[in-house]
């Protein structure tokens, strides 16, 4: 939709309008369309696929660089981070949502940067957008979210072991198995709206 009949119809100037867009185009929620205008993000299959494969490759082996990297304070923040996760996941409604997604990303995040490798870092965070994020959670059955819940909870065991290989692979098996619920929901989706 062009940002004069977004403006037209719902009676706002178009200078606010005009920064909406841009961040929300910046947090990955629209796309701009060159010549038509704005329109809600879409991730196709091979976009999902291409996105976790990536991940699959980097986000383990950051988080196993982290490891022997971590101070006390960080151990004790990813700890709390996993806490806020998975007491934001057993409460309904979006701001429970919001909240889960802000521990998860300052969780991954206190990880990556504790790697060492800005370099990795920026292109996993180009990569992982938070519309993404917000929307696997929305995915999640209660099963797939208390295992990623349990996820981070051995993340942590692990790096309080100074265990970079355990941490790996717990990171891999993270990753896999969001991949997994995003791929089959996406799947579902698309099965049904052709039916």
């Amino acid at each position: 939709m062009k940002e004069t009949a977004v403006a037209q119809k719902y009676g706002v100037s178009r200078t606010p309008l005009r920064e909406a867009f841009r961040r929300l185009i910046s947090e990955g929620w629209l796309e701009n369309v060159p010549n038509q205008g704005v329109r809600v993000s879409t991730w196709s299959h091979t976009d999902l696929e291409h996105i976790f494969d990536i991940r699959v490759r980097l986000e383990p082996y950051l988080t196993g660089c982290a490891i022997g990297r971590l101070d006390a304070d960080q151990l004790l923040a990813l700890e709390t981070y996993a806490d806020d996760i998975a007491r934001f996941s057993n409460t309904s409604g979006e701001t429970a949502i919001q909240k889960r997604t802000q521990a998860n990303h300052q969780f991954h995040k206190t990880l990556l940067t504790a790697s060492g490798n800005p370099r990795a870092v920026a292109i996993l965070n180009n990569l992982v957008e938070l519309p993404l994020v917000i929307w696997t959670f929305r995915q999640f059955t209660p099963q797939e979210t208390a295992r990623s819940n349990a996820h981070h909870y051995e993340i942590v065991e692990a790096a309080r072991a100074r265990d970079a290989q355990w941490a790996e692979s717990v990171m891999l098996s993270h990753i896999l198995a969001a991949k997994n619920t995003v791929i089959s929901r996406l799947m579902q989706s698309t099965a049904s709206t052709e039916c």
